[in-house]
């Protein structure tokens, strides 16, 4: 009898994880780079976290977390402790996000105002620093509060609280592609203008960013070259300085991809390689 109620437990058990749900995956990079007279090793693994449940009225709750492992050389950067969460409440046309997020900038402009990642990978692309509130992989993170609200084939959002900036950004769909704007408003109130879409086959976008009088720019394109693709930019950053360099990717087959890259920012030249996977 004991085993067939443990039994019975244990089917309950596993029809309510397969009802919720529940996700895991992640991503892990190898490589080393150079700048200047040091050499370094790198590497990085991140496992993600999500959950959604939806109610009778139709709401949609969601939750994240994610723990992020990091290391230059011989040191790792961050432990294996949590990432503060982030929650929400979604009707499909509003959503309203709490906790370790990204504010309205970042999060509804998208690629209008991200680069293509990391120097290690070749990149130093951003017109202007990420002043506006992001979400932290590995701490506390931004406690922020974020509403986005889908208008037409265009989205707003708006965020702030908990001493972050207040931010307000519009993304709105353009030709092969979409123009996002942000303005966080801070001491010196930042604003910014990016696009990003495809034309002739090729991948295309610029970026503006203005602070306290000054302006940066950054335009890039991207486009297949023999197996894989290369990326390239240029510009100049609200802090004057040049920025450009370019990147190599070519998939490995499955999730697995190779990278190289240089960039010089500020004068700093940096080059680098290395492979990464997703699961």
């Amino acid at each position: 009898m004991k085993k067939v109620l443990l039994t019975t437990s244990a089917l309950t058990l596993l029809a309510g994880a397969a009802a919720a749900d529940v996700s895991v995956g992640g991503y892990s990079r190898i490589g080393i780079s150079n700048t200047g007279s040091t050499t370094s090793n790198y590497l990085r693994n991140q496992i993600t976290f999500s959950g959604s449940a939806t109610s009778d009225s139709g709401l949609t709750f969601s939750a994240w977390t994610r723990t992020r492992n990091s290391a230059s050389g011989s040191k790792f950067a961050s432990t294996s402790a949590f990432a503060g969460p982030q929650l929400s409440v979604s009707n499909g046309a509003v959503t309203l996000t709490v906790g370790n997020a990204t504010g309205a900038v970042g999060s509804t402009s998208g690629a209008a105002v991200w680069g293509c990642g990391s120097v290690m990978w070749g990149c130093a692309d951003l017109a202007g620093a990420s002043s506006w509130a992001t979400q932290s992989h590995t701490g506390a993170g931004t406690n922020i509060v974020r509403l986005n609200m889908a208008l037409g084939s265009a989205s707003v959002a708006v965020s702030g609280g908990n001493g972050n900036d207040t931010e307000v950004a519009m993304n709105v769909p353009m030709g092969g592609g979409s123009v996002g704007i942000g303005y966080d408003q801070e001491t010196d109130p930042f604003l910014h203008v990016g696009y990003s879409g495809s034309a002739g086959g090729m991948g295309v976008g610029v970026r503006a960013s203005q602070s306290a009088g000054k302006t940066g720019y950054m335009a890039n394109v991207s486009a297949p070259v023999g197996a894989g693709s290369i990326y390239l930019f240029a510009g100049k950053t609200v802090a004057g300085k040049n920025n450009y360099g370019l990147k190599y990717s070519q998939s490995l087959g499955g999730s697995v991809s190779m990278q190289a890259g240089a960039t010089s920012a500020a004068g700093a030249t940096t080059v680098g390689a290395g492979l990464d996977f997703s699961f």
